[in-house]
């Protein structure tokens, strides 16, 4: 169960970052040099880089020990949490970027990221508020079943990305390059 969870949290969180892999690219007019933007793309995908790299790990839990688990779960979201405020306040840095639309990219990329850490803030506070093993459990399985809400974050990132013309500068930012590939490398059980 815990690989399930972790494969499923981490998968459902590189979709949030799919801003990374661009479909189509519609061009606005260009105010802003190529490599000023590339750079700046570079520093976003950095940004939610953070939270991907976070929440690759897996918690260090005793399944035999229903309050170990509790307490393991807790303190693993809680850093998980801490990861994602961390690259909300990179990525507010990043609002004014060298390109027209970088405002509603980055502000997109914020609600993705806000509503992670949504589920995983309201996961520990159920499993912190958890009086045995079963409510444990359940508090997973509705993170778990709230998967498809961070999908649709992830395709509105997406969508952000082709509609404001910076796909392009994503694939050639290395930190967009290596999120392409922590996407393609997600584990699946």
């Amino acid at each position: 169960m815990r690989r399930t969870v972790i494969a499923l949290m981490t998968s459902c969180l590189l979709v949030v970052t799919a801003c990374s892999s661009g479909g189509s690219s519609t061009s606005t007019s260009p105010t802003a040099n190529e490599a000023d933007v590339v750079a700046w793309m570079d520093k976003v995908c950095g940004a939610v880089g953070g939270t991907v790299t976070a929440m690759s790990d897996e918690p260090n839990i005793d399944m035999s020990d229903p309050t170990k688990l509790k307490t393991g779960l807790s303190e693993w979201l809680g850093t998980k949490v801490s990861a994602v405020d961390k690259s909300i306040a990179d990525l507010k840095g990043l609002e004014n970027g060298p390109h027209p639309k970088s405002k509603e990219l980055v502000t997109a990329a914020e609600q993705g990221m806000g509503q992670i850490k949504t589920l995983l803030a309201d996961t520990k506070a159920k499993l912190d508020s958890a009086t045995d093993s079963t409510q444990v459990v359940s508090a997973f399985t509705d993170m778990i079943a709230k998967a498809g809400e961070l999908e649709k974050a992830g395709a509105d990132v997406q969508k952000k990305m082709d509609e404001t013309g910076l796909a392009d500068a994503s694939k050639k930012a290395a930190n967009c390059k290596a999120l392409e590939t922590s996407t393609s490398s997600a584990p699946t059980t």
